[in-house]
């Protein structure tokens, strides 16, 4: 990839093998098919990344955090030991889809390739067609929108709607529409309902609401206080619950976060927060370094020249740079996996200089490696797969076969789960009625009690419940086994007793 920009489909750069492709390519540009094209391109990936997770996480049941969003879905809140938006969007889902691992994992590829999609308008709106291209091609070289996007979560849920906000508020920043602000205003307050960790991007619209020769008229316009007034509207719900209705759950959490240590661990910390995020967009940066800018580009690159640019700077750059700060103010767990929604203007910023030149075979390429490492991604997933089938966690591996044992040994569903916390946490999941067992359970209600057969403490535990006022039979030993593309893994032997109030 050179700094010039030929308009020709036969770019003397071109290797052979490429010229067919780039001819296709170009092609397609003139037609003005790029619609078509994106959505063939998000189609692939979602398909692929789907296999590879059906195929690399195969003998594993679903991650401990669809457990607990569970429990949350269980009864609707505004509010849960995190911000609701999570379990909200798990009871809808699976109110569709069946308690399966592979419905898990469509959640999350449909989730990741809903944020692409999104962030595709956004790069639209600011990039040529083939910037725009590189720059999606660049995003899916993250590892966090793909090889790390395998389970649902709070991180998860944030990207599409930080994606729709950026969206929506440069585009009030430009055309000053009300429906634009409150759009903004809405997908800000959503992103927050999903993790609190959107308080940075909401600083950083803040922030970048005074930057530029436009900011006066933002402030004139009805934009500003339209896009304000969406956000409360969306947020107040929640808002309100936690500071009335809000339990010890989400207390407890929230003092979790926070660190005790010297000044010195709390930079080390920061710092390697800001590391950690850097290399988790190292594939970005090589493309940007592949297309050779000079150093006018570079400084038009890290300065931008015109506003829209250093708008998308701002709003890229302010949360990533708040979290460490904070930490250094006020010491907290912090982890560069937390940036998962943090990337979508990244390709605006590395891109979108008009001093860098980025020719339809540069995006071409971008695509090419894209889909050659998604490809080698499906292609290594079966052997993935065999390794998870032969790895130490044995609860994860069956979890949803020793919940179909412990339906049937109760003969219908089951309120509470007892015994070893490390199996009942893969239980959750698949016993959409259960929750570990927490203050008096009504009369009448189930419990399973589950230990690992060696466990004779555990037992014992169990065994001073059942004199709490609980009734039942026997302890059932339990013996499971799983396989993988004909490939066989260890058993795993556990007891199950179940109790009902008295």
């Amino acid at each position: 990839m050179l700094n010039a920009n030929p308009p020709l489909a036969d770019d003397p750069r071109a290797f052979r093998f490429e010229r067919p492709l780039l001819r296709a390519f170009v092609d397609i540009e003139a037609k003005h098919r790029e619609t078509a094209l994106v959505t063939m391109l998000l189609a692939g990936f979602s398909l692929a990344w789907f296999a590879f997770y059906v195929l690399s996480l195969g003998p594993l049941d679903v991650h401990p955090d669809l457990g607990e969003m569970s429990v949350w879905a269980q009864h609707f809140a505004f509010g849960y030991k995190h911000p609701p938006m999570s379990g909200w969007i798990f009871a809808l889902w699976f109110s569709i889809f069946p308690r399966e691992p592979w419905a898990a994992h469509l959640l999350a590829v449909t989730t990741v390739t809903l944020t692409l999609a999104i962030t595709w308008r956004l790069l639209r709106d600011h990039l040529d067609v083939n910037r725009a291209l590189l720059g999606l091609a660049s995003l899916v070289l993250v590892p966090l929108y793909t090889f790390q996007a395998s389970k649902f979560n709070a991180n998860l849920v944030m990207m599409p709607f930080w994606a729709a906000a950026l969206l929506y508020y440069l585009r009030a920043r430009r055309t000053l529409r009300a429906s634009d602000a409150m759009l903004a205003g809405a997908c800000l307050a959503l992103t927050f309902l999903g993790k609190y960790w959107a308080i940075y991007l909401v600083a950083a619209m803040l922030l970048a609401s005074f930057v530029g020769t436009s900011a006066g008229a933002f402030w004139r316009s009805r934009a500003p206080y339209a896009m304000a007034i969406a956000a409360l509207i969306v947020v107040a719900p929640h808002l309100v619950w936690l500071l009335t209705s809000r339990g010890s759950d989400t207390d407890s959490f929230l003092l979790a976060l926070k660190a005790k240590d010297s000044f010195g661990t709390d930079f080390l910390r920061s710092l390697m927060f800001w590391i950690g995020s850097t290399a988790d967009v190292i594939a970005p940066l090589v493309l940007f370094a592949a297309l050779r800018p000079n150093r006018p580009a570079l400084a038009d690159t890290i300065l931008p020249r015109d506003e829209s640019r250093r708008l998308a700077l701002v709003l890229l750059v302010v949360p990533l740079v708040l979290p460490g700060l904070a930490n250094l103010a006020m010491p907290h767990r912090l982890t560069a996996l937390w940036t998962f929604p943090n990337w979508a203007l990244l390709p605006v910023v590395l891109f979108g200089s008009p001093l860098l030149g980025v020719p339809p075979l540069a995006a071409m390429r971008g695509l090419l490696i894209a889909a050659l490492v998604t490809a080698g991604a499906v292609i290594a997933a079966p052997f993935i797969g065999v390794q998870n089938l032969h790895g130490k966690n044995q609860h994860r591996q069956h979890a949803q076969q020793l919940a179909g044992e412990i339906g049937k040994l109760a003969n219908g569903p089951v309120q509470y789960l007892s015994g070893d916390a490390d199996i009942t946490q893969y239980l959750l999941f698949p016993l959409p009625s259960a929750q570990t067992l927490h203050g008096v359970p009504p009369s009448g209600a189930r419990m399973a009690l589950v230990c690992p057969a060696r466990d004779t403490a555990c037992q014992s535990r169990s065994d001073t419940l059942a004199q709490d006022g609980w009734t039942g039979g026997e302890w059932t030993d339990v013996t499971l086994s799983r396989s993988f593309l004909g490939v066989s893994g260890s058993t795993a032997n556990y007891r199950v007793r179940i109790l009902t109030r008295k």
